[in-house]
């Protein structure tokens, strides 16, 4: 996995310093996430998934504190375990979905939630999948897509629009 990580990186400089992050913090990274999931191969996989995400930035470890760093470290560790339990659970937050929540939540299965989201233009679904399903920030949308704060927020606002128009067409009525 080790080399996976390093492939990643462009410089000799890079690979060797993400070599001793990953050395200093990578067992205590498990257990944050084992502490959450409570199942070693979901444990693995976020922090897999947390190395990734510091590959990504990897340029911003040089700028953080050493005495932050760990915390840095398991606070990206502990996202990517509450994400990987929201799939797990197939739990989906609905607060903040400007009055569709009601009619939602008469949608117990999963998969024909999905399947309401299929009917959504690409740009807002991606974006609503994200924000509602995945639990990203505005901000991680953003970046991920990259678009702006704004643009994230508009596309939200009317994937809900469409949303409620999708739900009343196909009679799930508050």
């Amino acid at each position: 996995m080790l080399l996976m990580f390093l492939s990643a990186l462009e410089s000799d400089r890079d690979r060797r310093a993400f070599v001793q992050l990953y050395e200093r913090h990578h067992r205590r990274m498990e257990m944050a996430a084992m502490g959450i999931l409570q199942n070693q191969s979901d444990a693995e996989d976020a922090v897999q998934n947390a190395f990734m995400q510091v590959i990504r930035h990897f340029e911003k470890t040089n700028e953080i504190p050493c005495e932050e760093l760990p915390f840095w470290l398991i606070s990206i560790v502990k996202n990517e375990a509450n994400m990987i339990l929201r799939r797990r659970g197939r739990t989906v937050p609905l607060e903040d979905w400007d009055g569709v929540e009601a009619r939602v939540g008469e949608i117990s299965d999963y998969g024909a939630l999905v399947e309401l989201f299929a009917d959504l233009p690409e740009s807002y679904r991606a974006v609503l999948e994200m924000k509602l399903l995945l639990g990203y920030t505005d901000r991680e949308i953003a970046a991920h897509l990259g678009i702006s704060e704004t643009a994230v927020s508009t596309r939200a606002s009317r994937g809900r629009a469409l949303l409620r128009k999708i739900l009343e067409r196909e009679g799930v009525q508050p």
